[in-house]
């Protein structure tokens, strides 16, 4: 009888502590009021809900402790050899912990096999997405056509790390607008956005393409030119492979029909510069003068460069030839690191080299061992896969790790996508 009260309560408090988490991180509001006890707190209601699920630790701790300890580990491979984290390395070690609790969580939920661990997950994070979609839509607008003609990127502002302007970007985040994590996460969740359009009928494929078109509207207007491109580039690949599978009256794969949508990709690559140009222009004409802006930027992008005029392309340069220089083993043991500080994926390869990375690869993979079973059988592992892509472009030509928001979204994201049938009603 304790075996199963136990087991109960601690379903009860995991439970809880995902539904707290995405609650609180989410919601920029509810974020900057909560501080960061409420994230921490999160995580050790989930690490006291698995300590009461004795009989499983009893027979799985061969993979609890190894974990534990790979995310107690990572901040500081970052810290030392990444240069992440700054002065205020207490602050990142806790939100390094947050930032892998998503995946630790994912794993432990599909190991466990327990839908009770994620009861109403998909709907708080639907809610809390759709909440600050379109309050970051309202403000957004606010800021660039009712200010007196001067424009007001409040999204853009949450991405900036200038000292001094604390009071600032705390009253833009009690106005629930989302910043330069919630922008991304969303570029990344345009897949699972997606399947929830091909999987739901009738009113709810309705609301579903209503919130992936709110979600677009929030992209572009945030003027995160790379988040722009991202987002495009994934909506043409799932809008090609949809018309593909329209036109093969649904023979063709949802693989196959994806890998359709990336050969004009090729095309367009070839010619964006000019499409760009002429978007600009028509924008300017039409006297779409803020949308013209953000055109502009996107140019800027495309050339190498970023709105402040400064070149992304000799940072990652410089992590390059750190890579170059010691393949194996990066400046592991060296005092002088080529670290760019825009690129994650540069960085690990400057920083540890090839025998690191994969080290680091492995690390990641014992967190969340388990998360990704069964997705060849999937039916919509093609989506799931363009998701983990973005992910990895993200991390290539930026810095994920500073974002916890990604990491709640992907690793939730495969959790709810691989097991929704199990959390489906049955039928009599």
């Amino acid at each position: 009888m304790r075996t199963y009260e136990n087991t109960k309560i601690s379903s009860g408090l995991v439970n809880a502590s995902i539904l707290l988490y995405t609650f609180w991180l989410m919601l920029p509001a509810v974020q900057t009021t909560g501080r960061a006890v409420t994230g921490a707190a999160a995580v050790g209601i989930f690490g006291l809900g698995v300590l009461l699920d004795i009989q499983y630790v009893k027979k799985h701790w061969k993979w609890l402790v190894p974990c534990a300890l790979c995310v107690l580990a990572l901040p500081l491979v970052l810290k030392v050899f990444l240069l992440r984290g700054g002065d205020h390395f207490a602050g990142f070690y806790v939100q390094q912990v947050m930032f892998w609790f998503p995946l630790a969580f994912c794993a432990y939920a599909r190991r466990r096999k327990d839908p009770q661990l994620y009861r109403f997950l998909k709907w708080m994070l639907f809610g809390v997405m759709v909440i600050t979609t379109l309050t970051t839509i309202g403000w957004l607008v606010e800021g660039m056509f009712f200010r007196g003609g001067r424009v007001y990127a409040y999204a853009r502002s949450l991405g900036s790390a200038e000292p001094g302007r604390e009071a600032y970007l705390k009253e833009l985040m009690l106005k629930n607008i989302g910043g330069y994590d919630f922008i991304y996460a969303t570029v990344i969740s345009i897949p699972l956005t997606c399947i929830g359009v091909q999987h739901h009928r009738g009113m709810k494929r309705g609301v579903m393409v209503a919130f992936l078109c709110a979600q677009a509207a929030m992209i572009v207007l945030s003027q995160y030119t790379y988040a722009m491109i991202y987002a495009a580039v994934i909506l043409m690949i799932q809008v090609i492979a949809a018309l593909a599978r329209m036109i093969s009256k649904g023979k063709l794969s949802m693989g196959s029909s994806l890998l359709i949508g990336v050969i004009p990709l090729a095309l367009i690559f070839l010619l964006h510069m000019p499409l760009v140009t002429l978007a600009a222009d028509l924008c300017t004409r039409l006297g779409l003068t803020n949308f013209a802006f953000s055109f502009e930027q996107l140019l800027v992008a495309l050339r190498g460069g970023v709105t402040d005029g400064e070149s992304r392309l000799g940072h990652y340069m410089l992590a390059a030839q750190g890579f170059t220089s010691s393949p194996l083993i990066g400046s592991m043991f060296t005092s002088a690191k080529q670290i760019s500080q825009h690129s994650d994926i540069l960085d690990l390869l400057s920083g540890v080299g090839v025998i690191g990375t994969m080290l680091v690869g492995d690390m990641i993979a014992v967190i969340g061992k388990g998360s990704l079973k069964g997705i060849r059988s999937n039916p919509y592992r093609a989506q799931l896969l363009l998701m983990l892509a973005a992910l990895l472009v993200v991390a290539l030509f930026g810095t994920v790790v500073y974002s916890r928001d990604i990491m709640l979204v992907v690793a939730i994201g495969i959790l709810l996508v691989m097991e929704q049938d199990k959390t489906s009603p049955q039928k009599a």
